[in-house]
């Protein structure tokens, strides 16, 4: 690990581009908390960044910055992003907001990559992925155990709520700590295979992180997990690998019925998973009275409004975030209000952004999953961070069945974590063992 000595000296020496992607990533569980002039610190990290960006051009127009394989994916997104706001109906009007927000994503993940010129800056920017989430979290969990929240946050039969930080929504909060904590776990099991004094605080930090990601109650965020932890066990190998079977064969009797014996609230909780997938299509008056299977309903109905309007517009969508816009066009079976999603990003994109859209996304994802997996064959650290990569993709990728996670920029931390992956490949063969 880096001396604490030389701490003030690296930080002196990162480039000023950096500052402004760690801005952008700290800035995302900040959200509207310390208002700057009236500006959200997301909003004022876009300008921040974009500033940065230009003054390093201008002071270092010699730089030549490595090639990225992913940039013709990331310009796909934004060219299809622009294609569906420039043909929807509202034009520009409601597609200017999400292309800037899909921007800072595409861009933080792009200069992620490009940046680092030492791997002193991948260590300062390891520093901050951890430390914001971990941040998230422990507010989070002080929420949830004091019982702060909207009666409808609650657990049942509990003095707790459900944990949901400064994101506002405990979907979207468990979807940001799902980008988060497979880099936690992965630098948690290199620190205790080298014997390194920071195992004990990485594992704290992903003890905590764990405790408010179960502490949301996000269903979809669970399965997600799992995913994840899945893709971990199968990559590392070895005796781990046998974790995936143990796994698998629990999910299933969980889901099963052996919620069952696992104690109120979380075995009742787990014992609805399946309402995802077998919501009844009735009324939403029928459904009031069925308080259990209220919730399900509801999101299928916003799911089947979200593939009509994909259907209506199958190319190029009805426009970046104009689901609300037209949802009442939509609405059935009394389902009038719109939750602002279709509780599926596929479905959401599709719909806003036709299949081309779609399919850009996808190419993304695709092309970072073939980086990450090509550097899982590194060794040394390089290897550890493919695999966390690896398994905030499956994380992300499967909870994003069950949620819209493309809001309130939380891409920008799973963009970064996903970055890394590249940044080991280039950096395995210069670090130094005794180093890390």
């Amino acid at each position: 690990m880096i001396n604490a000595s030389a701490w003030q000296r690296v930080l002196w020496q990162t480039p000023l581009i950096m500052w402004g992607v760690i801005y952008a990533i700290v800035a995302v569980p900040m959200q509207d908390y310390l208002m700057l002039a009236g500006y959200s610190h997301s909003q004022l990290a876009t300008v921040v960044l974009v500033a940065t960006l230009v003054l390093t051009w201008q002071l270092r127009r010699w730089q030549v910055w490595p090639i990225d394989e992913t940039t013709p994916a990331r310009v796909m997104m934004l060219v299809a992003l622009c294609l569906a706001s420039g043909f929807a109906p509202a034009g520009w009007r409601t597609g200017v907001d999400e292309i800037r927000r899909w921007g800072l994503a595409v861009l933080v993940g792009y200069l992620v990559y490009v940046v680092p010129r030492r791997w002193q800056d991948v260590a300062v920017l390891v520093v901050a992925l951890i430390l914001a989430p971990l941040g998230e979290a422990i507010f989070a969990l002080v929420q949830s155990v004091r019982g702060i929240g909207p009666a409808a946050f609650q657990i049942a039969n509990s003095p707790f709520t459900r944990a949901f930080g400064t994101i506002g929504q405990p979907n979207s909060f468990a979807g940001y700590l799902n980008g988060a904590w497979p880099l936690v776990l992965c630098l948690a099991l290199v620190a205790w295979q080298r014997q390194s004094r920071w195992v004990w605080p990485l594992l704290g930090a992903l003890g905590l992180i764990g405790a408010a990601l179960l502490l949301s109650f996000s269903r979809g965020a669970w399965i997600g997990a799992v995913a994840g932890l899945l893709v971990i066990l199968w990559l590392v190998g070895g005796w781990w690998r046998r974790g995936v079977a143990l796994i698998v064969v629990v999910a299933a009797f969980v889901l099963a019925g052996g919620w069952q014996y696992i104690p109120a609230p979380f075995g009742t909780r787990l014992g609805s998973a399946t309402q995802i997938f077998s919501a009844p299509d009735i009324m939403r008056d029928e459904a009031q009275q069925r308080p259990t299977v209220y919730a399900a309903v509801e999101r299928a109905a916003q799911f089947k409004a979200g593939v009509a309007m994909w259907q209506r517009s199958p190319l190029l969508g009805i426009g970046p975030g104009s689901y609300t816009r037209v949802y009442p066009e939509f609405a059935r079976m009394g389902w009038l209000i719109s939750r602002g999603h279709a509780h599926n990003a596929y479905v959401q994109i599709a719909a806003e952004q036709g299949i081309l859209g779609l399919l850009a996304y996808l190419g993304l994802w695709l092309m970072q999953w073939r980086r990450a997996w090509r550097t899982t064959h590194v060794g040394g650290v390089a290897h550890w961070v493919a695999i966390a990569a690896c398994g905030t993709m499956a994380a992300v990728a499967v909870h994003e069945c069950f949620e819209y996670l493309q809001v309130n920029y939380l891409p920008l931390h799973t963009a970064a974590v996903v970055a890394l992956a590249g940044v080991a490949m280039r950096f395995a063969p210069t670090v130094r063992e005794e180093q890390v």
